[in-house]
């Protein structure tokens, strides 16, 4: 008898943690679900005081620190000191269901053609950055007058998407898009891209995976 409740007793302290493992597991997939919403982005400024200067622009994400973004939207306005919300999308993912221009022609290659260029700004001079964001405008309403520098990147993005990119890791590149996607007023907020390489937003998959890594570490010690 004894030893059957003690049997009991283990099955009965096994089935309290295995409960407490399983609310653990709620609380951070909830966590990570509340993560995936959208993020308050704030204008800072733009490269010289004047917009048509093009990258990099400056913004906050969430209040953070400064970060370089390329806008790629010609026809929106916006003012330093601006805010508005956004969703993040990693270029990489390939889900371009949150962006602003997904319904033209072929949009994803027209993303990464502008990814491509953005990237290109990490190994040249920052003199010809302002032909690389014209040629990111045009990319997206070719109503944006093109220059010869401008033409020159085009030409070149261009190329590439005929390469397919090779190389590029488009997993770098992160866009912020207002939550009102397809917003028809001029003076509302832009679509912004930026260099995620140095790690500005955690994207709710990495919360997910870091999780799940907490989950196995901390149900050992609760199982055992």
């Amino acid at each position: 008898m004894l030893r059957i409740g003690h049997l009991q007793q283990c099955e009965g302290v096994g089935e309290i943690k295995m409960k407490k493992l399983m609310l653990l597991v709620a609380l951070l997939l909830a966590a990570a679900t509340a993560y995936a919403g959208s993020v308050d982005v704030e204008l800072l400024g733009y490269s010289g005081g004047k917009w048509q200067n093009g990258y990099p622009y400056s913004a906050s994400v969430n209040g953070g620190a400064a970060i370089d973004v390329m806008c790629d939207d010609y026809a929106h306005g916006g003012m330093p000191g601006d805010h508005w919300q956004a969703n993040f999308t990693d270029l990489g993912n390939n889900d371009i269901s949150l962006l602003r221009f997904n319904q033209l022609n072929d949009a994803l290659t027209l993303y990464d053609e502008a990814g491509w260029i953005l990237l290109q700004t990490l190994t040249t001079n920052q003199n010809q950055w302002t032909d690389m964001n014209i040629a990111v405008w045009y990319i997206f309403d070719n109503n944006v007058q093109l220059d010869q520098g401008a033409q020159m990147w085009l030409d070149m993005a261009e190329q590439e998407a005929k390469n397919g990119f090779q190389g590029i890791d488009f997993h770098q590149v992160g866009i912020y898009t207002p939550v009102d996607q397809y917003g028809s007023d001029l003076n509302g907020p832009q679509e912004l891209l930026t260099i995620t390489s140095t790690g500005t937003v955690p994207e709710p998959g990495t919360f997910v995976l870091l999780g799940t890594g907490l989950v196995g570490f901390l149900g050992r010690k609760l199982l055992s």
